[in-house]
């Protein structure tokens, strides 16, 4: 297996945990950087310093161990390993850009090096990363868990579908997207832990993430619920999709548990402040309810005439309501 580093991401790396270790007292590092760093402004000229430079930063990247940390999160599952070609890691500067992912779509400099693996069978993997990540005590147990959803995107039994089609609007397909992520990251976590290893968060993070995002769940059942989850042995990419649209086949594991009857619950479409509005798109923490209720027939019957597939359950914001009374009523 092959790893390759964004030079980019390299030089950020080195540079920002010298100065950051100065800064807190310990110069080991900076001064040893410029020890080797000041002699190249001396012997090269301006043009012939960049290459001297990208070596430079490779050497300390790799005698630093920060390429070990990947490495070695790669060799607690030599399975995984085994099917992967090569790893490109590049940076980001925010932290919800990052991410590990199967690569799909190569770029224009990679094209050769997808003909070259997946000719042999062979997966290429993406990371993204901000560069304070790599001298974050945490970075290890972030691998293990990212890697592990890697683990089983590769895994026939799971099953995984990258093109499943979920929700009727915006604002459903961002519910059931979260809820997918938060429930396969808890079950991730879960099997960690019964595996002896140090999870990326503890079951009381995963509950309070799991119970945020599912409301609807009576609170005296919640942690039921969520136990039945937390102890299961393996989910599929498909009951994750299943159980991140309907919150009935989530407590049905709670149920299965507890040899209990499941409660009947509203089927309405939570609306969540910031979620988009499934008319104009956009986020809105304004939302109009019981629509059937406050706005006029003709008003919601032209709405569904130019929204297909919408209905009142779905909700609006407030600025789209007004302006479809409007367009209904031929004012604009």
């Amino acid at each position: 297996m092959e790893i390759r580093f964004q030079p980019a991401l390299l030089q950020e790396v080195v540079d920002s945990f010298a100065e950051k270790t100065e800064r807190e007292g310990d110069p080991t590092y900076y001064n040893e950087f410029h020890e080797l760093a000041d002699p190249v402004y001396e012997k090269f000229s301006l043009d012939d310093r960049e290459p001297e430079f990208k070596k430079l930063y490779q050497h300390l990247f790799a005698k630093w161990g920060f390429a070990d940390i990947l490495r070695d999160a790669f060799n607690e599952d030599p399975v995984v390993k085994a099917k992967i070609g090569i790893v490109l890691v590049r940076g980001v500067l925010k932290e919800d850009q990052e991410g590990v992912d199967i690569l799909r779509k190569w770029g224009v400099v990679e094209e050769k090096l997808a003909k070259k693996f997946e000719a042999q069978g062979l997966k290429g993997i993406g990371i993204k990363l901000i560069p304070r990540r790599f001298y974050d005590p945490a970075l290890s147990r972030y691998f293990r868990h990212e890697l592990t959803h890697i683990a089983d995107m590769l895994h026939d039994d799971f099953g995984y579908d990258p093109d499943t089609k979920v929700g009727f609007n915006p604002g459903e397909e961002h519910l059931i997207l979260n809820r997918y992520r938060i429930l396969w990251c808890l079950h991730i976590d879960s099997r960690l832990a019964r595996d002896g290893k140090e999870p990326m968060f503890n079951r009381e993070h995963r509950f309070r993430e799991f119970r945020s995002w599912y409301r609807k769940i009576p609170p005296t059942q919640v942690e039921s619920v969520f136990e039945g989850l937390w102890q299961t042995d393996y989910l599929t990419h498909a009951e994750l999709a299943e159980m991140a649209a309907d919150t009935m086949r989530v407590i049905e594991r709670a149920v299965e548990m507890e040899e209990g009857e499941a409660p009947n619950l509203p089927t309405k479409p939570l609306l969540m402040p910031g979620f988009p509005c499934p008319l104009c798109r956009f986020p809105t923490y304004s939302w109009v309810e019981d629509l059937d209720e406050k706005v006029e027939t003709y008003v919601l019957d032209f709405i569904r005439e130019n929204h297909p597939g919408w209905d009142v359950e779905y909700g609006a914001c407030d600025r789209c309501v007004e302006v479809y009374k409007l367009r209904a009523a031929g004012v604009v």
